[in-house]
C-alpha cells in the first residue's frame, strides 16, 4: 500500500483502548529523557517510492558489522524530557510542525517477565501525544492514535519477555484541514509527548472503567466495564464489588447501576469527597468522589437544588510560566490557585481536554468545571471520518472524567460558523455526550459577530441541541462602543440559561496610560467594569437570562497568530495575569466583583 505520508491525518485509532483511574493505579513511569530524531520528510516511516520503509527509524537498528549502513542513531541523538512539548525545550523547534521520533529503552527483569507473571496483563498508557502518533515496540508497529489531548493505552501483554526493550513513538503535530482541531487555532500547536507515559500492570480480568456520580434527580448512578483477554465474560470472574466505607455501602454492581443513597453533597466552595473502592478479584481501584446535582430550571443553572450564578474564568492548558504546555499537579495547583484568588466558583477548561490533574484538583477545591472538545474554527463538517474522530475524542474526554463532581458541562465545540452540516455534526456529538453521560449539561460556545444593535438575540440553531446557550462576545474590543457596553441586553430564542464563556480585552502587563488607550492595563480594566455592569443588569435571577460568565482568560498564552511587535510578540494578551504570572489591574476589578457575589452564605449541606 502506498502511503502519502507517515502519520496521515486520516489515520484512525487502531490497537488502542482507554483506561480510567490511571492516576490511582500502580504505575511504572517512563517519564524522563527520551532520545529523539526530528524527521520533517518522514523518511523514518515512508520510503522514497511512498511505501512503508521497513528499515525505518522505528526499527531502532544498530549496525551489525562495520559495513552495515544505518543512517540514524537514537543513542547519538539529543533528548527531550517527557512529559513536555518539544517547542519550548529546543528553540530550533519553537515553530516546528511535523514528525519527531521518540525512543526510550527499558528493561524487564527476570522476576517481571511474562513467563513468570501468569495471569497478568500490561499496558502502555500515554496521557497525551499531539497530534497523531504511532506506537512501536521492538520494531513492531502496535497502534495508531489520532487526537492530541486525550489519553490512550496500548496492550503489551505477551510482548515483554525479560530483557531490554525498545519503545518508539512517532508523534506528528502537523495541522491538516480534516483534523480536529484543523488548520487554525488561537493557541500554540505544542508538539510531543505532553503528558506522562506509564507502564501499567493489571490482572488478566480487570476493571477497564469504573465510574460513579449523581444524576440530576439525586440518584447515585454509575457503571463498570470489565476487560478480559478473550472478551468472554463469566459471572464467576465478573463480580464487581463497590464499597463506600464512609456511607456504609458494600454491594455488587454491574455494567450500569443505581444506588439508594443520600450522601452529603459536594458543593462549589465546599468540596465533600467520599472514599470509593472498586474490587474485581485481585484488581482493586480506589478513588475519592463527590456527589452533587446539576440541572437547569428555565434560565437558571441549578446546583444541588439551588440556583447558582457561575462566576468563573477561562483557562488554557499552558503552564504558569515558561510558555510551555501544562502538565502535572504542580501546574494545576498554581493555575487553579489563581482562579480561587479571583474568587471563582467555576472554570472553563478550554479548548480541549486538559491534564487529568486539573479536574482532580477542581474536585478537591470545589470548582465547577466546563470541559471542551477541540472542535474549533474551520472543521470539515461534511467528512464522515472527521465526525468519527470527533466522537473518539469525545469518548476520551467524557469517559476519563465522568466520576468528577466538579464537571458540570461537556462542551462539543467553540466558535463554529453556523451551517446545516455544522449543526447536524454538533447535534450528533451532543447526543453522543448524553449517551456517554446523561447526568451533566451539554453546551457549545457560540460565535457572535459584530452588530450595531444594542439588544442581542441569540438564535443560532445549535441552541436547540444544547442545554445551555454559551456566548463568546467581545463588546468594546473587537466591535462595539466601549462607552455603551452596559446598555446592551442579551436573550436567546430558546428559553435556556445563557453563559458568557468569553469576554474581555487585551493588555500588555506593565503598560499604563488612560482608559482610552488600547493595550494598557487601564483600558482592559475599564472594559471589565463595563462588562460587569452589563452582566449584573441581565442576570437570570433579576429577570434576564445571563446565568454566569467565564471571561477570557486567566493568563496570557502563546498564540502564533498574535504578531504585534512590542505588545503581543506571539502571545494572546487577554490574560488577567501575564505569561509569567504578573497580575494586571483587571484581575482586581474581577476579584472585587466576585467577592461581592460570594458574600452570601453557602447552601446548607444535605
Amino acid at each position: 500500500m502506498l502511503l502519502a505520508r507517515g502519520c496521515d491525518h486520516r489515520v484512525v485509532n487502531s490497537g488502542t483502548t482507554l483506561l480510567t483511574n490511571v492516576l490511582r493505579r500502580e504505575r511504572r513511569s517512563l517519564d524522563g529523557a527520551w532520545h529523539v530524531i526530528v524527521d520533517p520528510y518522514e523518511m523514518g516511516y515512508v520510503g522514497i517510492l511512498g511505501e512503508r520503509n521497513d528499515r525505518g527509524f522505528f526499527r531502532d537498528f544498530t549496525p551489525r558489522h562495520p559495513a552495515d549502513r544505518v543512517e540514524y542513531d537514537f543513542d547519538a541523538s539529543p533528548t527531550l524530557t517527557v512529559p513536555g512539548d518539544w517547542n519550548t525545550q529546543d528553540e530550533r523547534l519553537l515553530y516546528y510542525e511535523g514528525t519527531v521520533w521518540y525512543r526510550r529503552r527499558f528493561t524487564i527483569d527476570g522476576g517481571d517477565g511474562d513467563g513468570d507473571r501468569a495471569g497478568r496483563r500490561r499496558f502502555l498508557n500515554v496521557g497525551a501525544a499531539n497530534h497523531t502518533s504511532r506506537v512501536f515496540l521492538d520494531g513492531e508497529e502496535l497502534a495508531t492514535h489520532a487526537g492530541g489531548f486525550g489519553p490512550f493505552a496500548v496492550e503489551l501483554t505477551g510482548c515483554l519477555e525479560a530483557g531490554e526493550h525498545s519503545l518508539v513513538m512517532q508523534v506528528d503535530n502537523r495541522r491538516e484541514p480534516d483534523r480536529i482541531p484543523a488548520m487554525r487555532s488561537d493557541w500554540w500547536n505544542f508538539g510531543g509527548l505532553t503528558r506522562s507515559v506509564d507502564l501499567i500492570e493489571v490482572p488478566e480480568v480487570f476493571l477497564r472503567d469504573a465510574w460513579i456520580t449523581m444524576a440530576p434527580d439525586g440518584r447515585v448512578v454509575g457503571g463498570v466495564t470489565v476487560d478480559s483477554p478473550d472478551g468472554v465474560r463469566s459471572p464467576a470472574v465478573d463480580e464487581v464489588t463497590l464499597r463506600l466505607p464512609g456511607l456504609g455501602v458494600e454491594t455488587t454492581v454491574g455494567d450500569g447501576f443505581e444506588l439508594d443513597l443520600a450522601p452529603v453533597r459536594w458543593h462549589p466552595g465546599r468540596p465533600i469527597l467520599h472514599d470509593v473502592e472498586w474490587q474485581l478479584g485481585d484488581d482493586i481501584v480506589r478513588d475519592e468522589v463527590g456527589f452533587r446535582t446539576v440541572a437547569t430550571d428555565g434560565t437558571a443553572i441549578v446546583v444541588n437544588g439551588e440556583p447558582t450564578f457561575l462566576h468563573g474564568i477561562s483557562i488554557h492548558g499552558e503552564a504558569p510560566s515558561g510558555g510551555r504546555r501544562a502538565h502535572g499537579r504542580d501546574d494545576a495547583t498554581t493555575l487553579l490557585g489563581w482562579a480561587q484568588d479571583l474568587g471563582a466558583n467555576f472554570v472553563r477548561l478550554a479548548h480541549y481536554q486538559h491534564d487529568e490533574h486539573m479536574v482532580v484538583e477542581c474536585d478537591r477545591r470545589g470548582l465547577l468545571a466546563w470541559c471542551e472538545l477541540p472542535v474549533y474554527w474551520g472543521i470539515a463538517f461534511e467528512r464522515p471520518h472527521v465526525l468519527e474522530n470527533a466522537r473518539a475524542q469525545l469518548d476520551e474526554l467524557v469517559v476519563r472524567d465522568r466520576s468528577r463532581a466538579a464537571i458540570a458541562f461537556w462542551s462539543v465545540a467553540n466558535e463554529t460558523a453556523p451551517s446545516p452540516a455544522r449543526t447536524e455534526f454538533l447535534a450528533s456529538l451532543a447526543d453522543h455526550a448524553r449517551t456517554l453521560d446523561p447526568t451533566r449539561l451539554v453546551s457549545a460556545a457560540l460565535l457572535t459577530l459584530p452588530t450595531t444593535e444594542i439588544d442581542h438575540l441569540v438564535d443560532d440553531p445549535l441552541g436547540e441541541a444544547v442545554d445551555v446557550v454559551a456566548v463568546n462576545q467581545y463588546l468594546g474590543w473587537y466591535y462595539g462602543d466601549r462607552t455603551t457596553i452596559a446598555e446592551h441586553t442579551w436573550r436567546s430564542s430558546f428559553g435556556k440559561p445563557m453563559l458568557f464563556t468569553e469576554l474581555g480585552a487585551g493588555a500588555k502587563a506593565g503598560r499604563h496610560g488612560s482608559a482610552d488607550e488600547i493595550w494598557t492595563e487601564e483600558f482592559q480594566a475599564e472594559i471589565y467594569r463595563s462588562q460587569i455592569e452589563m452582566v449584573e443588569r441581565g442576570r437570570s435571577d433579576r429577570g434576564g437570562e445571563i446565568a454566569g460568565l467565564s471571561p477570557w482568560i486567566l493568563k496570557d498564552f502563546r498564540a502564533p497568530v498574535r504578531v504585534l511587535p512590542g505588545i503581543q510578540d506571539g502571545y494572546n494578551r487577554k490574560g488577567l495575569v501575564s505569561e509569567e504570572g504578573d497580575r494586571k489591574l483587571a484581575f482586581d476589578v474581577l476579584a472585587d466583583y466576585y467577592q461581592q457575589l460570594s458574600t452570601g452564605p453557602a447552601p446548607a449541606a444535605d
